[in-house]
């Protein structure tokens, strides 16, 4: 039996216009290297430069059919990313027309694991959309889905609310209980690397800064001058 929940849990406004300022990769390293949160990499955005961040109204739609992403476009609040599990699905569940309803409602951005089409009209309205596919091919409005329960995406569970980031890069889920935490984590990250940055202007390398000479020593590396 399909369900829909109107009301989730999100963020507070404030936490998720920090998210905004940091890349993917910074909130990933900020989360920790052993936990999946970072999508499969064919996940992509469909033009350079497209970034997002908001918390997820996730739908489990049907294959080819988009209806499901319809109804929770009406749930969405401004700020908000869909995230579709659309099974790799090549019938598309995004396009143009929804595009500029989102727009229209201020919805942040859509993550589809499947199919969206109407790429370029999306690119020229400059809406961040990252998907697995790109296909003409439309989707049926026939068989309601799931909203704003737990899903799969692009490898990773992502719960209603949970913050989406998305950028170059790909795009990383983090989960709203521990939104604050990771923001501290990845705030003081950034700090220093701006801080390395600085000591690299008067000379510093990488290698000093993070201490890899360590590695090398406990590793016993033999240095030469000429290979034999």
């Amino acid at each position: 039996m399909s369900i829909i929940v109107r009301n989730i849990q999100r963020p507070t406004r404030a936490i998720v216009e920090k998210f905004k300022t940091l890349s993917v990769s910074t909130v990933y390293e900020a989360i920790g290297k052993d936990a999946k949160v970072v999508m499969d990499s064919s996940i992509k955005p469909i033009a350079a430069g497209m970034k997002l961040a908001g918390p997820a109204i996730t739908v489990q739609s049907y294959p080819a059919d988009n209806i499901t992403v319809h109804r929770a476009m009406l749930l969405a609040q401004p700020g908000d990313v869909i995230v579709v599990a659309a099974h790799g699905s090549l019938g598309a569940m995004w396009g143009a027309q929804m595009t500029y309803q989102a727009m229209k409602q201020g919805i942040a951005g859509v993550v589809v694991d499947g199919a969206i089409r109407d790429a370029a009209e999306i690119r020229e309205m400059g809406f961040p959309c990252f998907t697995k596919i790109i296909s003409p091919i439309g989707s049926a409005k026939e068989n309601p889905g799931s909203i704003n329960i737990p899903i799969q995406c692009g490898g990773v569970v992502v719960n209603p609310g949970d913050i989406i980031v998305g950028d170059d890069d790909g795009v990383v889920v983090v989960q709203w209980k521990s939104a604050e935490e990771v923001l501290e984590k990845a705030l003081k990250r950034e700090a220093k690397e701006r801080e390395f940055r600085k000591l690299m202007d008067q000379g510093k390398t990488l290698f000093e800064l993070y201490g890899f000479d360590r590695v090398f020593k406990e590793s016993k590396v033999k240095e030469v001058d000429n290979y034999p």
